[in-house]
């Protein structure tokens, strides 16, 4: 079990000085404080602009998954429509899902339909994605402005070194990483029984939420999906990890049709807080995880140090895309 203060001094870490690494685990941490704090549509928020904007689309590095470091800005890519009219994958109906449930029991039956070699402790993970998130006080979003960047990282797979582009220049350095049991290692000998894989998710968040089943199963559902955002896990464990969030209470799907750079997406989401719904999207024809958002479903006003904030219902607080995955020999490498 893990209180807040200890969730501080672990993910903070012993670096001397800040990198990206530590300031990201940091941010994170922060979030998992303001949302252990008593709920209320006006409480004053205790995480900053950047906090927000940065620990939110990595809402899940709180527990240490080793979110996405936030590296220096560039050029947005864009990703052409899809034109499939249903799943790609045999065996997979082409019938839209009635139900969370459902969705994630397609998603559970693709991974274990996907090819896969594991990889060697001195290979990298490859991870791009592109996060637009806001600028308003607290990182909130009432009505803009946004800002959008896409982050390329390279994490060795034994956890040892990280990679990303500083002004222009590959730099690697270690990766300082101070908490044990997100690293690749662990997660892909995780249980492919989805009862004992969540049983393990609910070990590391224990005693963060509240205090309450309702808010544990917020951070889980939040942990679950960025260690399936940002890693590349073996075909049994990512199954039983999708097949562990259909068993946590609140989960549902989400009705409204989401598109997703000109793509469609299947949204399964949990409402936090009463006003935020985070949502894992799915490719629905693979059922992939390609991306994240979070949207208000009700009017709120938010209280943070840098300001006060009325935010409107359908408001798109954030929106992370996977834009790119794989394993790799070198940094530097795409795929």
């Amino acid at each position: 079990m893990m209180d807040d203060l200890r969730i501080l001094r672990v993910l903070g870490g012993p670096d001397p000085v800040p990198d990206p690494d530590s300031e990201t685990r940091a941010r994170a941490a922060l979030l998992t404080r303001a949302q252990a704090a008593p709920v209320g549509a006006a409480r004053r928020t205790r995480w900053g602009r950047l906090g927000w904007r940065i620990a939110v689309p990595a809402v899940a590095a709180a527990v240490a998954v080793g979110g996405l470091v936030a590296v220096e800005l560039v050029a947005v890519e864009t990703v052409g429509p899809v034109t499939r009219d249903g799943p790609v994958v045999p065996g997979l109906p082409a019938a839209k899902p009635a139900n969370a449930a459902e969705a994630l029991g397609y998603a559970a039956a693709a991974a274990t339909r996907r090819p896969f070699t594991t990889p060697r402790p001195n290979q990298w993970l490859y991870l791009e994605t592109r996060t637009t998130s806001g600028k308003g006080p607290g990182g909130f979003v009432a009505s803009g402005p946004y800002e959008t960047y896409t982050s390329r990282v390279w994490r060795r797979i034994d956890g040892k070194q990280l990679a990303s582009y500083k002004r222009g220049k590959l730099v690697t350095y270690p990766s300082n990483m101070a908490t044990p049991g997100f690293d690749f290692a662990t997660l892909a000998n995780l249980p492919p029984d989805p009862e004992a894989a969540l049983a393990w998710v609910r070990g590391q968040v224990g005693g963060v939420g509240g205090g309450t089943r309702d808010g544990e199963d917020g951070i889980a559902f939040t942990t679950i999906n960025a260690i399936l955002r940002d890693h590349l896990l073996p075909p049994a464990v990512e199954s039983a990890l999708f097949h562990a969030l259909s068993k946590l209470s609140g989960v549902t799907l989400v009705p409204d049709a989401v598109n997703l750079d000109g793509r469609p997406a299947i949204a399964v989401g949990r409402v936090q807080d009463g006003w935020l719904r985070s949502e894992m999207l799915l490719d629905p024809a693979t059922y992939r995880l390609i991306g994240e958002r979070a949207v208000a479903i009700a009017d709120h006003t938010n209280r943070a140090d840098d300001g006060t904030s009325k935010i409107k219902e359908g408001t798109v607080q954030y929106l992370v895309v996977r834009s790119g995955a794989a394993i790799v020999d070198t940094p530097g490498q795409t795929g």
